[in-house]
């Protein structure tokens, strides 16, 4: 089942074509990765998957439901939500208010659930959702959990981004768009962070990333394309890709 299809999206920005007639699909429960250089056009085209850019031709569908060019915050309630490039942490909050600020849009849900073999409708409040989903996030990151009333502005730069990861988690997601987590981190953090990823998607969502860290991201990543000058230059099976050291070395920098 796919959760995102990206139909021959074209994004100018004036004269010039920031992205050019770009197909991308993401399968539920899987993670996609979206490759390439600086000024690429990864950000651009991960951010009309949010409504943060607007599309000038070509459509998004998420399970089907076209999406092209609506408001940020429908797409959000829909459950789609970024983990913007740059954290964009609320400064003047603490860690858990910071979490918290992600759970804004969540509402009751209804849930069908069997009982002695019976089929039932369960309402699970607000409060409820958002309990749960705070403990799911401090299990990833325990360490938000140590710091939850700490001033969010005072955490390191790795602790900022397993925040930044956290907040979007809070909305209860299931297509989670992730804008370069690794970038200015240390590779000990890079590699915790991306284990983290990992974990978020065998829990059952689907992710698609943006990353200049090519190598790692191909190690977790079941699907990958590479975008070069707003175009796909290639596209794949990670692993695939991973295995193919001509193509690392030409379109990806060399392994590490």
């Amino acid at each position: 089942m796919q959760t995102l299809e990206i139909k021959d999206l074209v994004i100018d920005y004036g004269i010039i074509k920031a992205i050019k007639n770009v197909n991308l699909k993401v399968d539920k429960g899987t993670i996609v990765a979206i490759l390439g250089a600086n000024g690429a056009g990864k950000t651009t085209l991960i951010k009309s998957v949010s409504g943060a850019v607007r599309v000038s031709s070509g459509s998004i569908l998420y399970k089907g439901d076209n999406i092209t060019n609506k408001d940020a915050h429908i797409i959000a309630k829909k459950g789609i939500l970024q983990s913007p490039e740059g954290r964009m942490i609320l400064r003047g909050l603490t860690v858990e208010d910071n979490l918290l600020v992600g759970a804004y849009s969540l509402k009751s849900l209804k849930q069908t659930v069997m009982v002695n073999g019976v089929e039932t409708t369960k309402t699970i409040g607000k409060k409820e959702r958002i309990a749960k989903l705070l403990e799911a996030v401090y299990g990833y990151f325990p360490v938000l959990k140590e710091r939850k009333k700490q001033q969010a502005s005072t955490l390191s730069g790795g602790e900022q981004q397993m925040l930044a990861i956290g907040r979007a988690l809070m909305g209860d997601p299931e297509l989670l768009l992730l804008d370069e987590p690794s970038l200015g981190l240390a590779p000990l953090i890079v590699r915790d962070i991306f284990e983290i990823i990992t974990k978020i998607k065998e829990s059952g969502r689907s992710i698609l990333i943006v990353e200049q860290n090519a190598y790692q991201t191909l190690k977790i990543a079941d699907y990958a394309y590479v975008l070069e000058l707003g175009k796909i230059k290639i596209e794949g099976k990670a692993h695939e890709l991973l295995s193919n050291d001509e193509l690392v070395n030409a379109y990806l920098g060399q392994k590490k």
